[in-house]
Order: structure tokens, then sequence, then C-alpha cells
């Protein structure tokens, strides 16, 4: 069967559905994908066998994709003739879209009572709907064995493989050489949450005095290159996403915050650090790596920057040292 992947959210979004995805392929369907600009290279190349069909988001606020973007998308998608659409998004463009891409059964998620008015737009677009909470604090369950129940009766595998020998190949399209450092992800969007610039130089001159190399990475160049130069350390910013993800894969180990870093970590096997902002209570159990060791921190953002450093630096000694770092 021909199985289409509607996807067209972040990174880690995507990547969320790789063991989906390799029980899919085991199973012998031929898959595509839509993906949004920025993550349509979460996956290595010929991953999706159907191609890969992209969507062009609308700047924020506004919702939606370009119509240019999903007049392309939705003509390859209509040229595949999909039989089956996996819908493993709440966006309903992303509903909308494999109903308009004329596939016959079409299988996602809907929230029931939690939000009556979606669910009742979107249920009549699907052939078979999966009710999930609304709410991340009532989701019992990791993303991936979420994601990967839209699946069920189209493969044999009860749970989603945790097999790094048949997720890397998902995420790499060759084997990345290693460089031992610690890749250190950056991001200016954390710091109301506890992990600002400061916190980042922390960070990296606490792997240093544990005699860890860091590695300063970031999608926003100029914010990466004052940490890594405040910290005087090695920075590669604004990599593509190819080399990015080539870069985590090369890592000893990961310190993240709650990002698309964390899921190609754990998709790869590099033992991660993953911070989580203090308001999503329940987000570590939902999204952490998956298949990698990984350790979860809560952000303070009553700590100084320094103790937050300090600590996501000594939680990534222990990950790798396997001892507790004083």
């Amino acid at each position: 069967m021909k199985v289409l992947l509607v996807r067209a959210d972040g990174i880690g979004d995507a990547l969320i559905c790789a063991p989906l995805v390799a029980a899919l392929r085991a199973a012998g369907h031929s898959l595509g994908a839509v993906l949004g600009a920025g993550n349509r290279a979460a996956f290595a190349p010929g991953t999706f066998a159907e191609g890969v069909h992209v969507l062009e988001r609308i700047p924020w606020p506004r919702h939606g994709s370009t119509p240019e973007s999903r007049r392309d998308a939705l003509a390859g998608a209509r040229a595949a003739r999909y039989d089956v659409a996996l819908i493993a998004s709440e966006e309903i463009e992303a509903y909308a879209f494999a109903r308009a891409a004329r596939i016959p059964e079409r299988i996602g998620f809907i929230n029931g009572w939690e939000k009556p008015l979606k669910s009742l737009r979107v249920a009549p677009w699907l052939t078979r709907a999966h009710v999930r909470p609304a709410s991340a604090q009532r989701e019992r369950f990791h993303e991936v064995v979420t994601v990967f129940g839209l699946g069920k009766g189209l493969h044999g595998e009860p749970v989603p493989t945790r097999d790094l020998a048949r997720l890397r190949p998902l995420v790499l399209g060759a084997p990345a050489a290693p460089h031992g450092r610690v890749a250190l992800q950056t991001s200016a969007k954390f710091e109301r949450a506890g992990l600002d610039a400061a916190a980042f130089v922390a960070t990296a001159r606490e792997l240093q005095a544990l005699g860890l190399v860091p590695l300063v990475l970031g999608d926003e160049p100029a914010f990466a290159r004052e940490i890594a130069g405040a910290a005087g350390v090695e920075v590669a910013a604004g990599l593509d996403l190819p080399a990015w993800k080539a870069a985590i894969a090369g890592a000893r180990a990961l310190v993240t915050p709650d990002s698309g870093a964390a899921h190609v970590a754990g998709m790869l096997g590099v033992p991660c650090v993953d911070a989580f902002a203090a308001e999503n209570a329940g987000a570590p159990a939902r999204w952490s790596p998956w298949a990698a060791p990984f350790r979860t921190v809560t952000l303070d953002p009553a700590r100084t920057s320094a103790q937050t450093g300090v600590r996501l630096a000594r939680e990534a000694g222990e990950l790798l040292l396997g001892a507790t770092v004083r």
C-alpha cells in the first residue's frame, strides 16, 4: 500500500514519527510524507520512496501554508494516489490536506469533548479517528507511542522500536564522523524559562571544568556566536539541517533546551540532557528523547544563570561518567 504521513510541523514533531515509519517500511508499504519547509530534511534522503510534499508556512501569527506550496503539494499527493493518510498532527490544515488529496482512508486525531468544535469539524474528514487529550497535562503516553497508534492494522509491531540500527538510517543519510565534543544547542526562546545567554555560557564553562569540550550549535548564529565567544569555545552556527544533524550525531553528548535537537539525539542514540520550562509539567514524560540515554531537567527561573549552567553541565557529566559530579 501507499501510505502518506502528514506532519508539517517542527523537526522534533517529524522525528517522533520515526518508529512508525520504521514499522510501516518493514511491513512493505511505500511511504510519502507531507512536511514543512523547516522539517523537510528531518529524515534521511530516500526514507520516503513516494517523495516529500512540502508546505511553506505563512509567517506567524497567521496560520496555514502559502497557496502556491499547498497547490504544488496537493498536486504531488494526488498524482501519487495514496491509499492511506496518517495525520500525525493537531493542525486543522493537515486534515484538510489529506481530504483534499482524495486519499480514501484517512486516520488521525480528535480531542473529543475537550475541543468539541474542532473535533466536530475534523471527525467527518476521517475514516478512523483516535481520541487523544487536548491538554498536555492529561496526556499519559510518550508522543512516540501516541503517534505509533495511528498505524494499527498497517503493520504487525506491538510497540514502537528503540532499535538504533533501524532508527539511525531514517535520520542520517550516511554515518557521521565522531568529533567527541559535547554539543550545546542554544536558543534565545528559553530566556524567560530561566535559560538565558549567561546560563548557556555558564554551561559551556562548567563542561570545560569537567574536562568535556563543548561545541556550540544554534539556528540563531549571532546568539550562538555571542555565547561561544564569551565562553571561549568553538561554535558551529547557522548549519543547514543535514550538517546540523551530523554535528549532533558526532557528539559525545548533547545539552539542549526542549527542541528538535533532543529528538535528533533521541533517534540517533546520542546521550542527551533535555531542559524543559517549568510551566510544561507533563512535557518531560511526553517529549523526552526516545532511544538514547537521557536526563531531563526542569528549569527554575528563580535560579541564577550560573546555577542553571552548572546543573546542566553536571547532569551531562554524570550521564557520561555514570557517577555523581561534585
